[in-house]
Protein backbone atom coordinates (compact mmCIF):
# COMPACT_ATOMS: atom_id res chain seq x y z
CA UNK A 1 0.00 0.00 0.00
CA UNK A 2 1.74 3.02 -1.04
CA UNK A 3 0.51 6.81 -0.18
CA UNK A 4 1.08 10.42 -1.60
CA UNK A 5 1.29 13.79 0.30
CA UNK A 6 0.43 17.26 -1.29
CA UNK A 7 0.98 20.65 0.42
CA UNK A 8 2.48 23.49 -0.95
CA UNK A 9 4.07 23.97 2.31
CA UNK A 10 6.50 21.13 2.60
CA UNK A 11 6.84 21.79 6.07
CA UNK A 12 3.63 20.08 6.25
CA UNK A 13 4.33 17.06 4.25
CA UNK A 14 7.31 16.36 5.91
CA UNK A 15 5.35 16.31 9.56
CA UNK A 16 3.43 14.10 8.42
CA UNK A 17 5.40 11.87 7.12
CA UNK A 18 7.54 11.59 10.39
CA UNK A 19 4.60 11.72 13.09
CA UNK A 20 2.40 9.15 11.43
CA UNK A 21 3.44 5.30 12.32
CA UNK A 22 3.35 4.36 8.51
CA UNK A 23 4.75 0.60 9.53
CA UNK A 24 1.76 0.39 11.58
CA UNK A 25 -0.62 0.91 8.78
CA UNK A 26 1.67 -1.17 6.70
CA UNK A 27 1.58 1.46 4.59
CA UNK A 28 5.37 0.70 2.00
CA UNK A 29 5.90 3.85 0.38
CA UNK A 30 4.83 7.58 1.18
CA UNK A 31 5.62 9.73 -1.51
CA UNK A 32 5.81 13.41 -0.64
CA UNK A 33 5.43 16.67 -3.15
CA UNK A 34 4.69 20.20 -3.15
CA UNK A 35 2.68 20.98 -6.10
CA UNK A 36 -0.14 19.36 -8.08
CA UNK A 37 1.93 19.19 -10.81
CA UNK A 38 4.60 17.43 -8.97
CA UNK A 39 1.43 14.99 -7.73
CA UNK A 40 0.39 14.13 -10.87
CA UNK A 41 4.40 12.97 -12.22
CA UNK A 42 4.11 10.67 -9.60
CA UNK A 43 0.51 9.24 -9.81
CA UNK A 44 1.85 8.70 -13.63
CA UNK A 45 5.03 6.64 -12.69
CA UNK A 46 4.30 4.91 -9.17
CA UNK A 47 1.80 3.10 -8.08
CA UNK A 48 -0.12 5.11 -5.35
CA UNK A 49 -3.39 3.39 -3.33
CA UNK A 50 -4.62 6.83 -1.08
CA UNK A 51 -4.16 10.55 -2.45
CA UNK A 52 -4.14 13.22 0.70
CA UNK A 53 -3.72 16.82 -0.38
CA UNK A 54 -4.33 20.18 0.77
CA UNK A 55 -6.95 22.24 -0.92
CA UNK A 56 -5.83 25.46 -0.94
CA UNK A 57 -2.65 25.23 -3.41
CA UNK A 58 -1.01 27.84 -6.10
CA UNK A 59 -1.44 26.81 -9.97
CA UNK A 60 -3.88 23.99 -9.03
CA UNK A 61 -5.85 23.00 -6.00
CA UNK A 62 -6.19 20.03 -4.62
CA UNK A 63 -9.46 19.78 -5.62
CA UNK A 64 -8.74 19.83 -9.29
CA UNK A 65 -5.60 17.31 -8.64
CA UNK A 66 -8.29 14.74 -6.97
CA UNK A 67 -10.53 15.21 -9.86
CA UNK A 68 -7.85 14.56 -12.69
CA UNK A 69 -6.23 11.63 -10.15
CA UNK A 70 -9.92 10.08 -9.82
CA UNK A 71 -10.09 10.27 -13.91
CA UNK A 72 -6.93 8.69 -14.41
CA UNK A 73 -7.06 6.44 -11.77
CA UNK A 74 -10.59 5.42 -10.38
CA UNK A 75 -9.29 2.88 -7.74
CA UNK A 76 -7.45 5.55 -5.58
CA UNK A 77 -8.63 6.84 -2.64
CA UNK A 78 -8.41 10.72 -1.78
CA UNK A 79 -8.51 12.33 1.55
CA UNK A 80 -8.44 16.43 1.77
CA UNK A 81 -6.54 18.08 4.19
CA UNK A 82 -7.74 22.29 4.53
CA UNK A 83 -7.26 25.03 7.33
CA UNK A 84 -11.04 26.51 6.22
CA UNK A 85 -14.23 24.98 7.37
CA UNK A 86 -15.67 25.70 4.20
CA UNK A 87 -19.19 23.97 3.15
CA UNK A 88 -18.36 24.54 -0.19
CA UNK A 89 -15.02 22.39 -0.34
CA UNK A 90 -16.79 20.02 1.63
CA UNK A 91 -19.72 19.44 -1.02
CA UNK A 92 -16.74 19.30 -3.86
CA UNK A 93 -14.80 16.81 -2.53
CA UNK A 94 -18.18 14.69 -1.56
CA UNK A 95 -19.12 15.19 -4.91
CA UNK A 96 -16.20 13.87 -6.81
CA UNK A 97 -15.64 10.80 -4.56
CA UNK A 98 -13.09 12.01 -2.00
CA UNK A 99 -12.98 9.92 1.07
CA UNK A 100 -12.80 11.72 3.92
CA UNK A 101 -12.18 15.57 4.78
CA UNK A 102 -9.82 16.92 7.42
CA UNK A 103 -10.30 19.72 8.88
CA UNK A 104 -6.79 21.56 9.91
CA UNK A 105 -4.37 21.63 12.39
CA UNK A 106 -5.73 17.97 13.34
CA UNK A 107 -3.70 15.65 15.34
CA UNK A 108 -1.80 12.45 13.80
CA UNK A 109 -3.89 10.17 15.64
CA UNK A 110 -6.71 11.58 13.51
CA UNK A 111 -5.04 11.69 10.13
CA UNK A 112 -3.97 8.23 11.01
CA UNK A 113 -7.23 7.28 11.58
CA UNK A 114 -8.55 8.59 8.24
CA UNK A 115 -5.77 6.93 6.13
CA UNK A 116 -6.18 3.47 7.75
CA UNK A 117 -10.47 3.29 6.49
CA UNK A 118 -9.27 4.18 3.32
CA UNK A 119 -6.78 1.27 3.33
CA UNK A 120 -9.68 -0.79 4.11
CA UNK A 121 -11.67 0.88 1.56
CA UNK A 122 -8.76 0.14 -0.92
CA UNK A 123 -8.13 -3.64 -0.26
CA UNK A 124 -12.33 -4.16 0.19
CA UNK A 125 -11.91 -2.60 -3.77
CA UNK A 126 -8.93 -4.60 -5.02
CA UNK A 127 -10.12 -7.59 -3.42
CA UNK A 128 -13.43 -7.14 -4.87
CA UNK A 129 -11.79 -7.05 -8.48
CA UNK A 130 -9.51 -9.98 -7.91
CA UNK A 131 -12.82 -11.97 -7.47
CA UNK A 132 -14.42 -10.98 -10.46
CA UNK A 133 -11.42 -11.31 -12.52
CA UNK A 134 -11.38 -14.77 -11.10
CA UNK A 135 -15.01 -15.24 -11.93
CA UNK A 136 -14.28 -14.05 -15.11
CA UNK A 137 -11.06 -16.15 -15.99
CA UNK A 138 -13.06 -19.06 -14.12
CA UNK A 139 -15.63 -18.90 -16.73
CA UNK A 140 -13.36 -18.55 -19.47
CA UNK A 141 -12.21 -21.58 -18.19
CA UNK A 142 -14.97 -23.32 -17.79
CA UNK A 143 -15.94 -22.61 -21.55
CA UNK A 144 -12.72 -23.48 -22.83
CA UNK A 145 -12.86 -26.96 -21.04
CA UNK A 146 -16.92 -26.90 -22.92
CA UNK A 147 -15.10 -26.59 -25.96
CA UNK A 148 -12.70 -29.19 -25.62
CA UNK A 149 -15.42 -31.99 -24.43
CA UNK A 150 -17.05 -31.05 -27.58
CA UNK A 151 -13.97 -30.96 -29.64
CA UNK A 152 -13.33 -35.01 -28.16
CA UNK A 153 -17.08 -35.69 -29.17
CA UNK A 154 -16.06 -34.62 -33.04
CA UNK A 155 -13.45 -37.18 -33.02
CA UNK A 156 -15.06 -39.90 -31.85
CA UNK A 157 -13.01 -40.40 -28.34
CA UNK A 158 -15.88 -40.30 -25.97
CA UNK A 159 -14.31 -41.53 -23.03
CA UNK A 160 -12.02 -38.60 -23.19
CA UNK A 161 -14.65 -35.96 -23.67
CA UNK A 162 -16.40 -37.55 -20.52
CA UNK A 163 -13.31 -37.13 -18.30
CA UNK A 164 -13.18 -33.61 -19.71
CA UNK A 165 -16.89 -33.38 -18.76
CA UNK A 166 -16.02 -34.55 -15.47
CA UNK A 167 -13.36 -31.91 -14.78
CA UNK A 168 -15.74 -29.12 -15.77
CA UNK A 169 -18.47 -30.11 -13.48
CA UNK A 170 -16.21 -29.98 -10.66
CA UNK A 171 -15.23 -26.27 -11.57
CA UNK A 172 -19.18 -25.49 -10.60
CA UNK A 173 -19.34 -27.83 -7.82
CA UNK A 174 -17.20 -25.79 -5.92
CA UNK A 175 -19.79 -23.22 -5.68
CA UNK A 176 -22.59 -25.25 -4.13
CA UNK A 177 -23.51 -27.34 -1.55
CA UNK A 178 -25.73 -29.35 -3.59
CA UNK A 179 -25.35 -28.56 -7.36
CA UNK A 180 -27.04 -30.04 -9.87
CA UNK A 181 -26.47 -29.91 -13.84
CA UNK A 182 -28.68 -29.57 -16.99
CA UNK A 183 -27.57 -29.63 -20.44
CA UNK A 184 -28.98 -27.20 -24.18
CA UNK A 185 -28.64 -27.63 -27.27
CA UNK A 186 -28.89 -23.61 -29.23
CA UNK A 187 -29.59 -23.98 -32.31
CA UNK A 188 -28.98 -20.49 -34.43
CA UNK A 189 -31.66 -20.41 -36.85
CA UNK A 190 -31.87 -16.74 -38.10
CA UNK A 191 -28.97 -14.40 -38.04
CA UNK A 192 -29.13 -10.27 -38.60
CA UNK A 193 -26.26 -9.15 -37.80
CA UNK A 194 -23.48 -11.13 -36.71
CA UNK A 195 -20.74 -11.52 -39.50
CA UNK A 196 -17.82 -11.90 -37.49
CA UNK A 197 -16.18 -14.17 -34.04
CA UNK A 198 -16.26 -10.81 -31.87
CA UNK A 199 -20.06 -10.67 -32.47
CA UNK A 200 -20.09 -14.60 -32.23
CA UNK A 201 -18.54 -13.83 -28.61
CA UNK A 202 -21.33 -10.94 -28.14
CA UNK A 203 -24.18 -13.81 -28.81
CA UNK A 204 -22.65 -16.16 -26.36
CA UNK A 205 -22.19 -13.46 -23.93
CA UNK A 206 -25.73 -12.00 -24.02
CA UNK A 207 -27.18 -15.96 -23.98
CA UNK A 208 -25.11 -16.65 -21.02
CA UNK A 209 -26.40 -13.41 -19.28
CA UNK A 210 -29.87 -14.07 -19.78
CA UNK A 211 -29.68 -17.51 -18.52
CA UNK A 212 -28.13 -16.31 -15.32
CA UNK A 213 -30.77 -13.51 -14.46
CA UNK A 214 -33.57 -16.20 -14.90
CA UNK A 215 -31.41 -18.95 -12.89
CA UNK A 216 -30.56 -16.17 -10.46
CA UNK A 217 -32.91 -17.69 -7.65
CA UNK A 218 -31.10 -20.76 -7.70
CA UNK A 219 -28.00 -19.28 -7.94
CA UNK A 220 -27.73 -20.19 -11.75
CA UNK A 221 -24.42 -20.39 -13.48
CA UNK A 222 -23.96 -20.48 -17.37
CA UNK A 223 -21.37 -22.09 -19.19
CA UNK A 224 -21.50 -21.58 -22.78
CA UNK A 225 -19.29 -23.04 -26.04
CA UNK A 226 -17.94 -21.47 -29.22
CA UNK A 227 -20.14 -21.49 -32.15
CA UNK A 228 -19.93 -24.75 -34.02
CA UNK A 229 -22.02 -25.07 -37.70
CA UNK A 230 -24.91 -22.52 -36.07
CA UNK A 231 -25.06 -24.00 -32.44
CA UNK A 232 -23.86 -23.55 -28.87
CA UNK A 233 -23.70 -25.99 -26.44
CA UNK A 234 -24.99 -24.66 -22.71
CA UNK A 235 -23.57 -26.33 -19.10
CA UNK A 236 -26.25 -24.65 -16.23
CA UNK A 237 -25.42 -25.40 -12.42
CA UNK A 238 -27.81 -24.08 -9.93
CA UNK A 239 -28.15 -24.96 -6.30
CA UNK A 240 -30.81 -28.05 -5.91
CA UNK A 241 -34.19 -27.19 -4.65
CA UNK A 242 -37.34 -28.41 -4.75
CA UNK A 243 -39.42 -28.54 -8.10
CA UNK A 244 -36.07 -28.47 -9.87
CA UNK A 245 -37.61 -29.94 -13.22
CA UNK A 246 -40.78 -27.54 -13.20
CA UNK A 247 -38.53 -24.25 -12.33
CA UNK A 248 -35.88 -25.14 -15.06
CA UNK A 249 -38.53 -25.74 -17.78
CA UNK A 250 -40.27 -22.55 -16.98
CA UNK A 251 -36.69 -20.55 -17.10
CA UNK A 252 -35.84 -22.25 -19.97
CA UNK A 253 -38.91 -21.15 -22.15
CA UNK A 254 -38.42 -17.94 -20.54
CA UNK A 255 -35.20 -17.79 -22.07
CA UNK A 256 -36.53 -19.14 -25.77
CA UNK A 257 -38.84 -16.17 -25.35
CA UNK A 258 -36.58 -13.27 -24.46
CA UNK A 259 -34.02 -14.30 -26.82
CA UNK A 260 -36.65 -15.08 -29.76
CA UNK A 261 -38.31 -12.04 -28.87
CA UNK A 262 -35.58 -9.05 -28.03
CA UNK A 263 -32.64 -10.23 -29.69
CA UNK A 264 -31.33 -9.51 -33.23
CA UNK A 265 -31.40 -13.40 -33.63
CA UNK A 266 -33.61 -16.48 -33.29
CA UNK A 267 -32.93 -19.77 -31.55
CA UNK A 268 -34.14 -23.12 -31.26
CA UNK A 269 -33.37 -24.98 -27.75
CA UNK A 270 -32.82 -28.75 -26.62
CA UNK A 271 -32.83 -29.38 -23.39
CA UNK A 272 -30.52 -31.78 -22.54
CA UNK A 273 -32.22 -32.80 -19.03
CA UNK A 274 -30.57 -33.27 -15.87
CA UNK A 275 -26.85 -34.63 -16.56
CA UNK A 276 -26.09 -37.18 -14.67
CA UNK A 277 -25.33 -40.02 -17.84
CA UNK A 278 -21.87 -39.33 -19.33
CA UNK A 279 -21.78 -36.71 -21.37
CA UNK A 280 -21.63 -38.19 -25.03
CA UNK A 281 -24.85 -39.57 -24.49
CA UNK A 282 -26.26 -36.71 -24.28
CA UNK A 283 -24.52 -35.14 -27.08
CA UNK A 284 -25.40 -37.94 -29.59
CA UNK A 285 -29.31 -37.82 -28.13
CA UNK A 286 -29.38 -34.12 -28.98
CA UNK A 287 -27.34 -34.03 -31.85
CA UNK A 288 -29.73 -36.03 -33.07
CA UNK A 289 -32.89 -34.67 -32.15
CA UNK A 290 -31.35 -31.26 -33.67
CA UNK A 291 -30.93 -33.31 -37.45
CA UNK A 292 -34.64 -34.49 -37.12
CA UNK A 293 -36.13 -31.76 -36.71
CA UNK A 294 -34.21 -29.39 -39.09
CA UNK A 295 -37.35 -28.40 -40.86
CA UNK A 296 -38.83 -26.62 -37.86
CA UNK A 297 -37.53 -23.41 -36.94
CA UNK A 298 -37.35 -21.33 -33.33
CA UNK A 299 -39.02 -23.92 -31.03
CA UNK A 300 -38.49 -26.04 -28.01
CA UNK A 301 -38.20 -29.47 -28.54
CA UNK A 302 -39.01 -31.30 -25.16
CA UNK A 303 -39.63 -34.42 -26.97
CA UNK A 304 -36.75 -37.21 -27.31
CA UNK A 305 -36.34 -38.85 -30.86
CA UNK A 306 -37.23 -42.09 -31.34
CA UNK A 307 -34.15 -44.41 -30.28
CA UNK A 308 -32.23 -46.29 -32.92
CA UNK A 309 -30.88 -50.07 -32.50
CA UNK A 310 -28.11 -51.09 -30.01
CA UNK A 311 -26.22 -52.50 -33.14
CA UNK A 312 -26.71 -48.89 -34.99
CA UNK A 313 -25.73 -47.37 -31.68
CA UNK A 314 -22.47 -49.43 -30.81
CA UNK A 315 -21.30 -49.65 -34.85
CA UNK A 316 -17.75 -47.63 -35.96
CA UNK A 317 -18.87 -44.41 -36.98
CA UNK A 318 -16.76 -44.88 -40.37
CA UNK A 319 -19.10 -48.11 -40.86
CA UNK A 320 -22.05 -45.53 -40.30
CA UNK A 321 -20.72 -43.39 -42.96
CA UNK A 322 -20.37 -46.46 -45.43
CA UNK A 323 -23.99 -47.48 -44.41
CA UNK A 324 -25.61 -44.11 -44.86
CA UNK A 325 -23.82 -43.20 -48.30
CA UNK A 326 -24.86 -47.06 -49.76
CA UNK A 327 -28.71 -45.86 -48.49
CA UNK A 328 -28.59 -42.31 -50.34
CA UNK A 329 -27.10 -43.19 -53.81
CA UNK A 330 -30.23 -41.34 -55.27
CA UNK A 331 -29.06 -38.25 -53.37
CA UNK A 332 -26.16 -35.58 -53.85
CA UNK A 333 -24.57 -36.21 -50.62
CA UNK A 334 -21.93 -34.08 -49.33
CA UNK A 335 -19.39 -35.10 -46.88
CA UNK A 336 -20.25 -32.47 -44.26
CA UNK A 337 -23.93 -34.05 -44.11
CA UNK A 338 -22.33 -37.36 -43.57
CA UNK A 339 -20.26 -36.02 -40.92
CA UNK A 340 -23.39 -34.42 -39.11
CA UNK A 341 -24.96 -37.74 -39.58
CA UNK A 342 -22.07 -40.06 -37.23
CA UNK A 343 -21.44 -36.29 -35.18
CA UNK A 344 -18.17 -36.25 -35.84
CA UNK A 345 -16.20 -33.10 -37.29
CA UNK A 346 -16.27 -32.65 -40.38
CA UNK A 347 -11.86 -32.34 -40.93
CA UNK A 348 -11.73 -35.10 -38.53
CA UNK A 349 -14.29 -37.41 -40.22
CA UNK A 350 -12.58 -36.89 -43.79
CA UNK A 351 -9.16 -37.91 -41.99
CA UNK A 352 -10.81 -41.11 -40.42
CA UNK A 353 -12.72 -42.42 -43.77
CA UNK A 354 -9.68 -42.17 -45.46
CA UNK A 355 -7.32 -44.26 -42.97
CA UNK A 356 -10.66 -46.55 -42.93
CA UNK A 357 -11.10 -46.86 -47.01
CA UNK A 358 -7.96 -45.86 -48.39
CA UNK A 359 -9.65 -43.44 -50.21
CA UNK A 360 -11.03 -40.08 -49.81
CA UNK A 361 -14.95 -39.36 -49.96
CA UNK A 362 -15.50 -37.64 -52.96
CA UNK A 363 -14.18 -40.35 -54.44
CA UNK A 364 -15.45 -43.23 -52.51
CA UNK A 365 -19.15 -41.82 -53.10
CA UNK A 366 -18.34 -41.68 -56.99
CA UNK A 367 -16.97 -45.27 -57.15
CA UNK A 368 -19.92 -46.55 -55.29
CA UNK A 369 -22.21 -44.67 -57.18
CA UNK A 370 -20.63 -46.33 -60.96
CA UNK A 371 -20.62 -49.68 -59.20
CA UNK A 372 -24.57 -49.06 -58.61
CA UNK A 373 -24.91 -47.79 -62.22
CA UNK A 374 -23.04 -50.66 -63.69
CA UNK A 375 -25.27 -53.58 -61.65
CA UNK A 376 -28.62 -51.71 -63.03
CA UNK A 377 -26.60 -51.27 -66.66
CA UNK A 378 -25.99 -55.69 -65.91
CA UNK A 379 -29.25 -56.47 -64.60
CA UNK A 380 -32.45 -54.04 -65.68
CA UNK A 381 -33.70 -52.58 -68.62
CA UNK A 382 -33.95 -49.06 -67.28
CA UNK A 383 -33.23 -46.22 -69.54
CA UNK A 384 -29.82 -44.79 -69.36
CA UNK A 385 -31.74 -41.27 -68.31
CA UNK A 386 -33.39 -43.41 -65.29
CA UNK A 387 -30.38 -45.06 -63.82
CA UNK A 388 -28.04 -41.91 -63.93
CA UNK A 389 -31.10 -40.25 -61.59
CA UNK A 390 -31.36 -43.58 -59.08
CA UNK A 391 -27.44 -42.69 -58.59
CA UNK A 392 -27.91 -39.44 -58.04
CA UNK A 393 -27.29 -37.17 -61.67
CA UNK A 394 -29.65 -34.79 -63.00
CA UNK A 395 -27.65 -34.38 -66.12
CA UNK A 396 -27.45 -37.28 -68.17
CA UNK A 397 -23.89 -35.75 -70.30
CA UNK A 398 -22.40 -36.19 -66.51
CA UNK A 399 -23.14 -39.39 -65.76
CA UNK A 400 -21.82 -40.38 -69.18
CA UNK A 401 -18.97 -38.40 -68.84
CA UNK A 402 -18.06 -39.81 -65.20
CA UNK A 403 -19.08 -43.11 -66.00
CA UNK A 404 -16.27 -43.67 -69.00
CA UNK A 405 -13.83 -41.99 -66.89
CA UNK A 406 -14.49 -45.28 -64.19
CA UNK A 407 -14.44 -47.81 -66.87
CA UNK A 408 -13.43 -46.32 -70.10
CA UNK A 409 -16.56 -46.73 -71.61
CA UNK A 410 -19.65 -45.28 -72.32
CA UNK A 411 -22.98 -46.71 -70.61
CA UNK A 412 -24.28 -47.74 -73.96
CA UNK A 413 -20.94 -49.83 -74.57
CA UNK A 414 -20.98 -51.23 -70.95
CA UNK A 415 -24.98 -52.38 -70.89
CA UNK A 416 -24.23 -54.23 -74.65
CA UNK A 417 -21.20 -56.08 -73.29
CA UNK A 418 -22.42 -57.39 -70.20
CA UNK A 419 -25.78 -57.66 -71.17
CA UNK A 420 -24.74 -60.29 -73.91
Amino acid sequence: MNVLLVDDQRAVVESLKKGICWEHLEVEQVFTTSSAKEAKLILRNFPVDILVTDIEMPEEDGLALARWAKEEFPHLECIFLTSHAEFQYAREAIQMGGFDYILQPARYEDVEHSIAKAIARVEEHLKMASVMRNQKMVLKQRNALLDAVLSKQGQGKYEDGDQIFRSAREMFESEYKEAIFYTLLIQLEKWNRITNVWEEKLVEMALCNVMEELLAPLKGRAGISALIENRYWMLLTMERAERMEEMIRENVELFFHFVNTSLDFKISVYPGGMQEEAFHNTYQRLCRMADQNREHKAFICWEAPEETDTAEKGEDPIERAIAYVKKNLSKNISRAEVAREVYLNEEYFSRLFRQKTGATFKDYVLMEKMEEAKKLLRQSKFSVGIIASKVGYDNFSHFSKMFKKITDQTPQEYRKEHQK
